[in-house]
């Protein structure tokens, strides 16, 4: 048993999560066209090369990280799970795979949609939700509240109700419970916030937008990204891991291999990320 919730419960859940993501919550369930690809402006922050902009993802890159970036700072002001950001940018992604019309150009649509896929997020994550009068506030009054209001129910149809994916992050707190009973708690809280930063930074990244990689490939990228980097950890956490192959336990789990192109596709690009972003 682990915590509340023994071994067999864990393992459900994370097989609950791997059928949503595969099925309803498929990326490519809400493409309905192949639109040009969005232009990418070129970033002076970092020494990551951005890749080349799938045919689906229609914002600018540079927009969308700042819209990350925003959202951040609103949940962190009213001290809401910072998970709220990536469900919003799920739904945001998912909203402009599904719709017609190219926003690459109009960044006030964009903006708006962004305070409403946060507005819902809040409201699924939280007890207590944000008023769309502090949302308001927060856009500079860019958007009254019943522009986003507005907003709100379009994206909700548009998205056919599946406004509840799983998250990379769920899936890190999942697989982190199957660590060995070991392993201390100061080196399990090290190894999670570790794997927390490196996975706020894939949500602002548009590398990661779409199917490939996947939520759960993405969250074993990062434990494993890590565990390779997080050097406070002490040498017997170390060793304890490799001597269980805890790393393959994880990729077994969500059933793929280390040899997998979008797991290393992933553990690169966070290495990248990581590397340019230092805590």
């Amino acid at each position: 048993e682990i915590g509340n919730l023994t071994h067999d419960c864990i393992v459900e859940r994370l097989n609950v999560m791997l059928w949503k993501e595969n099925t309803i919550y498929n990326y490519d369930r809400f493409v309905t066209t192949t639109p040009a690809s969005a232009g990418v402006a070129a970033s002076d922050a970092a020494a990551i090369a951005t890749p080349q902009l799938d045919p689906m993802r229609r914002v600018n890159p540079d927009w969308r990280a700042q819209i990350t970036t925003w959202s951040y700072s609103v949940v962190d002001h009213f001290h809401m799970s910072r998970e709220c950001v990536a469900v919003s940018m799920n739904l945001f992604d998912r909203y402009f795979a599904h719709e017609k019309e190219d926003a690459s150009k109009n960044k006030n649509a964009v903006l708006l949609v962004s305070c409403a896929t946060l507005s819902i997020a809040i409201k699924l994550m939280e007890v207590n939700d944000l008023s769309l009068k502090a949302l308001s506030r927060f856009s500079r009054g860019k958007y009254t509240p019943s522009q986003i209001f507005d907003m709100e129910w379009l994206i909700v149809a548009s998205l056919d109700y599946y406004l509840n994916p799983p998250t990379v992050i769920s899936f890190v707190m999942h697989l982190i419970l199957l660590l060995p009973h070991e392993i201390n708690e100061r080196d399990r809280n090290e190894l999670v916030e570790y794997t927390t930063f490196a996975v706020e930074l894939s949500v602002a990244d548009s590398f990661f937008v779409g199917n490939k990689p996947v939520p759960s490939i993405i969250a074993a990228a990062a434990i494993i990204v890590s565990l390779q980097q997080c050097g406070t950890l002490s040498q017997s956490f170390l060793s304890t891991i490799i001597e269980i192959h805890y790393c393959d336990i994880i990729l077994e789990q969500i059933g793929i291999d280390a040899s997998d192109s979008r797991f290393k596709e992933s553990r690169h690009r966070l290495q990248l990320l990581l590397k340019n972003n230092k805590r």
